[in-house]
């Protein structure tokens, strides 16, 4: 047999408290593998333009959650880190940082679109036990999209070539094992997916471009 209205009510209200009280700070973190080809170049990074709509950062409603709406710091520094560490670790090019003294080349760039909503979800399957419910039903929605572009130049501006990338998602998302203690980790993770999926486009147009980007070297 069901449990009464107030119950569900309180198992509700529980899932609301819990998916504030619990969440983590979003950061956004690549997960690129190691670059098969280096571009032999020293790279110095600036920080990237926020072009994002305001509202990308904004909860939706009462139960959805901004997921860059809760980092610790703000968009565009938290991004450019990224992009520097996964570049540098990764070994797509010689060197690259945000204080090379003198690069052959310069990163630059402009965020259009990056932001992740979770949604907790209100509905259970009808005709099946709370407890089953719990267990077995969607917890949340999830959607998001990531659209960066990055442009590479020579130090006296000339500009060598400009990339850009996109992924964007839409889904209900099952439990996962962490979801009880830290319900958004698993929303972050989708959205660090969307993000190394945009930036591994923009490396695979980088590498066909890397004998252009190899004859920018500075003399």
């Amino acid at each position: 047999m069901g449990r009464p209205m107030a119950e569900w009510l309180a198992w509700l209200t529980g899932c609301a408290g819990l998916l504030v009280t619990a969440c983590v700070p979003y950061k956004p973190t690549l997960l690129l593998e190691k670059s098969p080809d280096t571009i032999p170049v020293s790279v110095s990074v600036q920080p990237l333009r926020d072009a994002t709509p305001p509202d990308d950062k904004e909860n939706l409603a009462a139960d959805t959650i901004s997921q860059t709406g809760s980092m610790e710091g703000e968009l565009s520094a938290l991004v450019t880190q990224a992009i520097e560490a996964d570049f540098s670790a990764t070994s797509l090019f010689r060197s690259i940082s945000q204080g090379e003294p003198h690069p052959d080349l310069i990163l630059s760039g402009t965020i259009h679109r990056f932001y992740g909503q979770a949604t907790l979800l209100s509905w259970v399957i009808p005709g099946v036990g709370w407890t089953v419910n719990a267990v077995v039903s969607p917890v949340q929605a999830w959607q998001g999209e990531v659209d960066l572009e990055l442009t590479l130049a020579r130090p006296n501006g000339q500009v060598l070539g400009a990339y850009r990338g996109h992924a964007t998602y839409q889904e209900l998302a099952d439990h996962d094992s962490r979801y009880w203690s830290m319900p958004l980790y698993p929303a972050h993770a989708r959205l660090n997916q969307a993000f190394t999926e945009a930036v591994q486009h923009i490396r695979e147009q980088m590498l066909r471009d890397r004998s252009l980007l190899a004859a920018g070297l500075s003399n």
